[in-house]
């Protein structure tokens, strides 16, 4: 009788969450995101038409790149909403302690996703790269953001508590706003990239 009873309780107790994390969770998540997003200083500008395109980038490849970085920004940034809800988890486990967070695929994304943007860096020519690391706009940033989050992905015991991911979120917003601004300032071209 005594098994059937915490048996019925640890179901209760994971309905509960699993009802929690389907509504008020993932409610908070979108706040979470929707301040992070205001907090910026700038937003990915829009994507230009073609001939303006064509104009301010003449070489293909830097077009190439400028994708790749409006691509990995969009799936970045999805990914950082995902790491607002395994962080509001993470708080509930603390909690309560019946709460899954299993943050290892959004962190081995967000690795790929990273990687794939700095590997791309060998389509950008000297001059444009010397452009973009006059202002602090090279692929610096990134592999620094990068060693962090593999670091972070060796603690055993720590990489899903709420400081941890914490670190992640903004790490990986920092990389964001670093390529909202590589973007901008590449589609400027001859133009003011502040505007």
């Amino acid at each position: 009788m005594q098994p059937f009873f915490y048996l019925a309780i640890l179901i209760v107790g994971f309905s509960i969450n699993f009802a929690w994390d389907r509504t008020v969770r993932r409610r908070r998540a979108k706040q979470l995101a929707e301040a992070r997003r205001e907090a910026r200083p700038r937003a990915l500008p829009v994507a230009l038409d073609e001939d303006e395109r064509a104009r301010r980038l003449p070489e293909p490849r830097l077009r190439g790149f400028v994708d790749l970085s409006r691509a990995t920004f969009i799936e970045l940034d999805a990914l950082i909403n995902h790491f607002d809800l395994l962080l509001l988890r993470s708080r509930d486990r603390a909690r309560f302690g019946v709460v899954t967070i299993d943050a290892e695929q959004p962190r081995a994304d967000a690795l790929r996703l990273l990687e794939g943007w700095v590997n791309g860096w060998a389509d950008v020519d000297d001059q444009t790269r010397e452009r973009l690391r006059s202002v602090a706009l090279g692929p610096e940033t990134v592999v620094g953001v990068i060693e962090r989050e593999r670091e972070r992905v060796r603690y055993e015991f720590r990489r899903d508590t709420e400081p941890v991911l914490s670190q992640t979120i903004t790490d990986l917003d920092r990389a964001v706003i670093h390529m909202q601004g590589a973007v901008a300032l590449l589609e400027a071209g001859d133009d003011d990239p502040y505007r």
